[in-house]
């Protein structure tokens, strides 16, 4: 892994950037599809499963779907992508705030809190939504679709936290498997609780999940990864099994730098997650300026994935999908083993016999205990 000046994905900019509206991510165009929401479909067939006892979609299985969410569906509502005040703070403000000081005080809160790993970035405008989707506004409270989002220039930094999803988990997938639920959990719990710490040194804070702002280059920028091939982020620890949240902020930060830790070249041969995608929704080959739909935002060379595609996966299956996370090489335990392979990986060294050699030892493979 090498610290770069600028992100890896600078180089495959190759028209002018623009804001992207929120309306068009899939999650909104699902809701609002003009046949009848695809959430609602997605329920109904989630129900035909549990009544057809379908292995890993029991009613069982449901109840953890459901459980795991419950921390994200209430503060959804009442807590994230909002300013807030502080609860107990009276006009109190930190004295003395050194940005590289604050950066370290920062990271540890939020690791304590529980993020996995925290990066932090200069906020560019351009990763701001335009608008707000129908999707994010069916769960935060008060927003609006279409709705304009501006985002205050005062909240100058964004601190990009990490949450890791269960490996064993994962590999549930595609029937259904909660770890992302979980996840969705903890980003709302840690990302609130952050910016309760900032607020009550008497700075702002705006936590948000997948709302107002693009996740993926806010943390790419922050140094936490970079894009791969099946439209996630890819951590050096995780892969692309993990989940982001974000804590908008006026308070002085020292930022982190971009990494270059070879996923580029690793994405182009390996494949895998383009030959499993039970959708077809994600692009093999070489990047693309060309987009697969609205979802995609323009102006960049990069593996598209056709949202719808993967959404109407999602309303047959019944439940989200994970397949592409499951079978991709980079998720793993960061054990001893896999940190060896993930040096070579990183330098770009035999990559397509390790992805031949993690197939043929099973890794991938879908493992849907949990309640024996």
């Amino acid at each position: 892994m090498k610290i770069v000046k600028e992100p890896t994905y600078k180089k495959d900019i190759v028209d002018s950037l623009g804001r992207f509206d929120e309306r068009q991510n899939g999650f909104s165009r699902g809701r609002v599809d003009p046949s009848r929401s695809k959430y609602d479909r997605m329920h109904d067939r989630s129900v035909e499963n549990i009544h057809r006892k379908v292995p890993g979609k029991t009613v069982l299985d449901h109840a953890l779907w459901v459980s795991a969410r419950t921390v994200d569906y209430v503060l959804r509502q009442t807590q994230m992508a909002r300013e807030g005040t502080a609860l107990f703070n009276q006009n109190l403000k930190l004295e003395s705030c050194n940005p590289g000081e604050m950066s370290r005080i920062i990271k540890r809160v939020a690791r304590w809190l529980g993020a996995d790993r925290v990066g932090i970035a200069e906020v560019n405008p351009l990763w701001i939504y335009t608008h707000w989707g129908h999707h994010s506004a069916h769960y935060c409270g008060g927003a609006q679709a279409g709705d304009p989002i501006e985002i205050q220039k005062e909240y100058r930094y964004a601190i990009v936290l990490i949450h890791e999803m269960d490996y064993d988990l994962i590999k549930r997938t595609p029937a259904v498997e909660p770890s992302t639920d979980l996840a969705y959990s903890r980003m709302g719990e840690v990302a609130c609780s952050l910016a309760t710490f900032v607020r009550e040194i008497g700075y702002k804070a705006l936590p948000a999940g997948n709302e107002l702002a693009l996740s993926i280059p806010l943390a790419v920028d922050a140094g936490l990864g970079e894009l791969g091939r099946l439209g996630l982020l890819m951590t050096r620890e995780f892969g692309p099994r993990c989940r982001i949240s974000k804590v908008f902020t006026d308070l002085p930060l020292e930022v982190d730098r971009p990494i270059d830790m070879g996923v580029q070249a690793f994405c182009e041969k390996c494949e895998r997650c383009a030959h499993h995608c039970p959708s077809g929704a994600i692009k093999s080959g070489e990047k693309t300026k060309e987009p697969r739909d609205q979802s995609t935002s323009p102006g960049m060379l990069k593996w598209p994935v056709h949202a719808m595609k993967c959404f109407d996966w999602w309303v047959k299956n019944g439940t989200h999908c994970s397949v592409c996370i499951r079978v991709c090489p980079w998720n793993k335990p960061d054990a001893l083993l896999h940190r060896g392979v993930r040096f070579l990986a990183e330098r770009e060294l035999l990559t397509r016999f390790l992805v031949s050699m993690d197939e043929r030892v099973g890794y991938g493979r879908q493992v849907i205990d949990f309640f024996d």
